[in-house]
């Protein structure tokens, strides 16, 4: 432990006295006794589906063991339940109809459902300030659904046992035909919040310890190995640092990157660059010239969306991943690829290539502590062309990671609605043929129903290289095919050789087979001929079949290519299995020709154990070597960090064994508090908020304001777990880096109905490595009320359906609504200031009627409730 505080110390952070391993959240609200799930319990969040409905992408559980714990309050709100949680550990309400009573006290054991009284088993639930979590097993006794928990997609699948109010609702908006996305999220407008960069700050960091000894070749060696993953504000710039000591791998070392991302475009002035970086950079690939380049020092800097592809029809994801640390890669629900974590800490699926239609890719973090993570990124290629008289640019340059130099420039412009031009500049090294530089332009025309592109390049060698392309769909197939003519070009994509390619013909086709019963078989097939000055071909088909169902993902790919007249096949098959406490993933290396005979195979499974812990197996058999290899951990996270003990045992008589030590560490800035956790933090971000009465309507906690505690928050339309303590502050952690981030309070948890925030909800990108500080003012709110009247040839009646509108001093309508059928109406809700309250002008005139005036309104401090402000609306001929 004292390692780890002395590498705090040389982070610059001055260490405070240990905290408990709850430290990553807000001090809970006191309420019934937590069960003692604590260190053993691993947050994640889920999105929620009622069949293509999203009713969720962010509601927070529990992972215990092998089972998961849903939240009672927040799943029943999802579902238009009439279930209510209290902070005592209690709940009540009601199923569907009122005679089926549902409640639940966690203190005293009891639970009525179902008609019925039943003793509550205190490990199957899980008390927290904000919800009560139960296992979904249980929950799904209590409710009228079942749940269908998908680990790989984070993902809970609702599946009535009978009609909910939600079904019938969603049914009413289909048959209404309706836009929209009844349980989508919209964008609220919210104002942004800027979290200005410092000169320097105290960093997040996730270190990871380790001391291991092996045996191998007759020798002993003891080894110690650390890396630390930092993230800061530094010299007005966020600042990333990767170091890593490790005597055996010698490509261990440093790695900084410093810069600025804004989702907003409002980087270097007329720039409206969205990344700007130095530092370790990578260098976008460019299409028939050379692959992207994941690392290397030099600089980068785009305006392209962040959730745009990093190129037409190529995408490449990339970022950290701590040691330890494994990620599996799935496109439209294929699982295509998986990677552990390297010496240099990233993770790199580079140059994906997109299909028309939806591409929808889904990398699935697994940690050695048992942690689960998912990012979702989707992308609709026919939507992707760049807006009339925008204009898109990729600059940047660095050496790569053979200390060669790398540079490029490319535009991207919108002439019209449907048609887009592309150029730029490249330098980079070719084998066998040194440095070399090339220019290229382009045209993309995007129709209805394809996308053609145009390509032409020249290298200053004099190579040329000419390319149409045609992107299509029919049916479930989307389709891909380009021809390509070169006259003497080079690059690192068509390698210098005695007999070049004169003519490359592709042919890519990408779908799905939907048999029914909810069967699914992603399809993936490619072809590629190659015509060579001599006339003679080399031809390469590819192709992928995969499934998916309950948890458990299978992938075989197949090659076949004829090179030079030597024919080869070859083969992997990929297997991945999550279900919660379980997972298994396993990959066979085959060949087919010219002889049939097995590469290698490896598979590893975990497995959740009591009290925690976790343990994992590998099995690793190279079958050209003959050599099998046996490796096992078991890992157990504490809360606050996390401990290992691994081994492994090779048939080549090596062995060796090891203890690590995983924990991260931040300072929550509000009361300089040291947060430290098991789970990585550096690499997300954050917020500090304070909610509090405003009485002297300031904005600003000072005076007499008054903290309130108990108080949650929404993020991107989602309930969050955290909420506020005694001082009126709440701490969230692991918040999306570099994006926007709408946060609102959650008027529902204030405890007084007249008690609202002055201002809803901000808009705030957090960034790695510093925490955005929110203040939310609460002011004691008024009400109005009044009845509408209709008044000819001298009598008078009241009227329903008239339009009022209530305006600041600057006559801008805050608030609007209707008066009911008998003319009566009720505006609640009104912060305290100056206001005038009309009816609606646009009304008066469309109906041909004139009103006798404005109130003038004046809302307190402390609330005012005015009564009695009536209108009385008249034909315009009697006005």
């Amino acid at each position: 432990m004292q390692v780890f505080r002395t590498a705090f110390l040389l982070a610059g952070l001055i260490v405070l006295p240990a905290v408990g391993p709850d430290a990553a959240l807000a001090a809970p609200v006191p309420a019934a006794p937590k069960s003692s799930q604590k260190n053993d319990a691993n947050m994640i969040l889920f999105e929620v589906r009622l069949g293509s409905q999203l009713l969720s992408d962010g509601v927070t559980a529990y992972e215990i063991g092998r089972h998961v714990y849903l939240p009672l309050g927040e799943m029943s709100r999802l579902l238009t339940l009439a279930v209510r949680v209290s902070d005592e550990g209690r709940a009540s309400g009601y199923i569907l109809l009122e005679e089926r009573n549902f409640s639940l006290d966690v203190s005293a054991g009891r639970v009525h459902a179902g008609g019925k009284d039943e003793q509550l088993d205190p490990s199957q639930v899980k008390v927290e300030a904000e919800d009560i979590y139960v296992d979904s097993r249980l929950l799904a006794r209590w409710l009228p659904v079942d749940f269908d928990i998908d680990m790989p997609s984070l993902t809970v699948k609702v599946r009535p046992r009978e009609p909910l109010p939600l079904q019938e609702r969603l049914a009413r908006r289909e048959r209404r035909n309706l836009p929209g996305n009844q349980a989508g999220y919209a964008d609220p407008g919210y104002p942004r919040l800027a979290t200005p960069y410092r000169v320097a700050d105290v960093p997040f960091i996730d270190q990871t310890l380790g001391v291991s000894t092996s045996s191998a070749g007759g020798q002993r060696r003891t080894d110690t190995a650390y890396t630390a993953y930092l993230t800061a504000d530094l010299l007005g710039m966020g600042a990333a640092l990767y170091a890593s000591r490790n005597p055996v791998d010698p490509s261990s070392g440093l790695r900084l990157t410093l810069g600025r991302n804004d989702p907003d475009a409002g980087l270097l002035g007329p720039l409206h660059a969205r990344t700007a970086l130095f530092g370790s950079v990578p260098v976008p690939g460019v299409s028939n010239i050379s692959p992207s380049s994941a690392t290397g020092n030099g600089v980068a800097l785009s305006n392209r969306p962040l959730n745009q592809p990093t190129s037409f029809d190529r995408h490449t994801l990339q970022g950290d991943l701590p040691p330890g640390w494994d990620v599996e890669l799935y496109y439209n629900e294929a699982l295509v690829g998986f990677q552990q974590s390297r010496p240099d800490g990233k993770y790199s699926f580079a140059d994906q290539p997109l299909a028309y239609g939806p591409n929808e890719f889904r990398l699935v973090f697994h940690g050695p502590l048992g942690q689960l993570r998912v990012e979702r990124q989707s992308f609709l290629l026919e939507e992707s062309a760049v807006p009339r008289g925008e204009l898109f640019y990729d600059v940047a340059a660095h050496r790569d990671q053979y200390g060669r130099p790398r540079a490029l420039a490319q535009f991207e412009w919108g002439l019209n609605g449907y048609l887009n031009a592309t150029g730029g500049w490249q330098r980079m090294p070719v084998p066998g043929a040194g440095e070399q530089t090339y220019a290229n332009l382009g045209l993309r025309s995007y129709w209805s129903a394809f996308i053609l592109s145009g390509d032409a390049i020249r290298a200053a060698d004099g190579g040329k290289l000419a390319q149409l392309g045609l992107k299509t769909r029919i049916g479930n197939i989307a389709l891909s095919a380009s021809r390509a003519r070169l006259d003497g070009f080079t690059s690192e994509l068509f390698a210098q050789a005695t007999d070049p390619v004169r003519t490359r013909d592709e042919l890519r086709a990408e779908g799905a087979i939907m048999p029914g019963a909810g069967m699914f078989f992603p399809l993936s097939l490619e072809a590629r001929r190659d015509i060579l000055a001599s006339n003679r071909q080399n031809v390469l088909v590819s192709g992928r079949v995969s499934a998916y169902r309950n948890g458990t993902a299978v992938s075989n790919a197949l090659r076949w290519q004829s090179l030079g007249g030597e024919r080869t096949a070859d083969g992997l098959l990929q297997v991945s299995r999550r279900v919660a406490g379980i997972g298994l993933t396993g990959q066979l290396q085959y060949l087919l020709a010219p002889a049939r005979q097995l590469g290698s195979a490896a598979v590893s499974a975990d497995r959740y154990l009591d009290d925690g812990y976790i343990v994992n197996l590998g099995l690793t058999r190279m079958f050209d070597t003959r050599e099998t290899r046996l490796n096992g951990a078991l890992n157990k996270s504490l809360g606050s960090y996390g401990l290992g003990v691994n081994g492994y045992y090779s048939t080549r008589h090596e062995y060796g064994g090891g203890v690590q030590f995983f924990m991260a560490m931040g300072l929550e800035p509000r009361h300089a508090r040291v947060l430290t956790d098991a789970q990585p933090m550096a690499n997300m971000g954050s917020a500090s908020v304070r909610v509090f009465l405003d009485k002297n309507l300031n904005g600003r906690m000072d005076g007499d304001d008054e903290p309130i505690k108990g108080v949650g928050f929404t993020v991107n339309g989602g309930n969050q777990l955290a909420r506020t303590d005694a001082d009126g502050t709440a701490y969230l952690p692991r918040l999306p880096a570099n994006q926007n981030i709408d946060l609102a309070l959650d008027p529902n948890t204030l405890e007084d109905p007249q008690w609202q925030p002055q201002l809803k909800g901000v808009r705030i990108v957090p960034r790695p490595g510093r925490v955005n500080e929110v203040e939310f003012a609460v002011s004691i709110t008024g009400e109005i009320d009044g009845t509408t009247h209709f008044v000819s040839k001298g009598k008078s009646r009241p009227i329903g359906d008239l339009q009022l509108e209530l305006l600041d001093g600057t006559r801008k309508v805050v608030s609007s609504m209707r008066s009911a059928s008998d003319g009566y109406y009720v505006i609640t809700g009104v912060l305290p200031g100056d206001y005038f309250l009309r009816v609606a002008p646009e009304q008066l005139k469309r109906l041909g009627l004139t009103d006798t005036g404005m109130h003038m309104i004046t809302i307190g401090r402390d609330g005012t409730v005015l009564n009695g402000r009536d209108f009385y609306v008249l034909p315009a001929s009697e006005g």
